[in-house]
């Protein structure tokens, strides 16, 4: 009877939330396909302007540029986790017994847009830029389940305790577990790796010593912060598109990856001084591994994941948190930076660069490092 009563009590409850959930899904759906119009059009543009050879054809990429793989910025090893069996491919510089600085990137990049911060700060710490799964040299396993968010954070969980003792070197040994060394990192993320790094923190603070998320917003925020500002559901169109399958893969890879390379170099990324922007041999540097076969789709499965109902952390996460942020974010509302304080610790740390992209790794290199050794100094000072 008991039993009885609190079920009848809670229907109304489940009820509101079931019509949350399709309301949400209805949302996602709608936008969705207005963003395949969108960039249909572009599409369609690209056709007309270039003609069919110019659309869809490739450049050939048989070899990766300079820098990307010839251990120009580090020394190139790979792990292999044990529950999964993948191999992830990692670049690494400075001292093997020195505290493990873990730099994750975000989509469309790969390990190589951290060259800068491996080089300035490799005389302190042992630098590792992991090539996330999917991405880069690391394995790129097939289907869209291979890339949930929850598979995504024990891929990163296994590799600090790998990696985070002075044993973690060379070919690592496969991962076993929990080590006696009480295996640390600094965990520093940007976009995906940013997202990834707010939810490892918050899962197991005891793997983070200092926490840096570089634009990257909290999944506790972002949907409500998008429902207000209906600016950031332009700024995020590419997301809903990317629910959708074939048709991002084949909009993004026309005229030789056009849209990706607009992205990352383009005058309206917010990076207002034409020098700062990425070189053609840079952005090969990404498109080299996306324009191989398969390279595009396991990227895009990051997003196709994004809106499953993975459990959000509502806690912030307790080691001591650098937060910075781009005032030219073309992707990221800079609004959405003030609204992440209850996300963060009342230590935590909220930076803005003046007139910063998104793509802060790279566009602000020097004050970034800058920034960053101010916090790994001091941490609770204010920048």
């Amino acid at each position: 009877m008991l039993l009885s009563l609190c079920s009848l009590l809670l229907a109304p409850t489940r009820l509101l939330l079931a019509l949350g959930g399709l309301v949400a899904r209805l949302a996602v759906a709608v936008a969705a396909v207005a963003a395949a119009v969108a960039y249909g059009l572009w599409g369609l543009g690209v056709l007309l302007r270039r003609g069919p050879r110019g659309t869809f054809q490739r450049r050939v990429r048989d070899r990766p540029p300079p820098g990307l793989a010839d251990g120009t910025y580090g020394e190139h090893r790979y792990l292999r986790l044990k529950d999964s069996g993948l191999r992830l491919h990692y670049v690494t510089r400075g001292p093997p017994a020195a505290p493990l600085m873990l730099l994750l990137h975000g989509f469309p990049q790969n390990w190589f847009c951290w060259r800068h911060l491996l080089q300035e700060f490799s005389t302190r710490y042992r630098v590792v830029a992991l090539d996330l799964r999917g991405y880069g040299a690391s394995e790129k396993p097939p289907g869209k389940d291979s890339y949930r968010l929850e598979v995504l954070l024990e891929d990163i969980r296994q590799v600090i305790e790998t990696l985070g003792t002075p044993e973690g070197q060379g070919e690592a040994p496969a991962v076993t577990g929990a080590t006696a060394l009480s295996p640390k990192c600094v965990l520093v993320g940007h976009n995906w790796g940013g997202l990834l790094a707010w939810e490892l923190a918050a899962n197991h603070p005891a793997l983070v010593e200092k926490l840096v998320i570089m634009g990257a917003p909290h999944r506790a925020v972002m949907a409500g912060f998008t429902a207000c500002h209906p600016s950031q559901i332009l700024r995020s169109s590419y997301v809903f598109l990317f629910q959708l399958p074939w048709l991002p893969e084949l909009l993004l890879s026309l005229a030789d990856f056009e849209l990706l390379k607009i992205s990352l170099t383009g005058p309206w990324t917010g990076i207002r001084n034409p020098a700062q922007r990425l070189t053609e041999q840079e952005v090969d540097a990404y498109l080299y591994s996306l324009s191989q076969p398969g390279g595009l789709s396991p990227t895009i499965h990051y997003y196709r994941n994004l809106f499953r109902d993975t459990p959000i952390p509502r806690e912030p996460p307790p080691p001591p948190t650098l937060v910075l942020w781009g005032t030219h974010d073309a992707f990221l509302d800079a609004r959405l930076a003030s609204c992440l304080h209850h996300c963060l610790s009342p230590t935590a740390r909220l930076c803005l660069l003046p007139g910063a992209s998104h793509w802060l790794p790279e566009d602000q290199p020097r004050p970034l490092a800058r920034l960053l050794s101010e916090f790994l100094e001091g941490g609770d000072q204010d920048l």
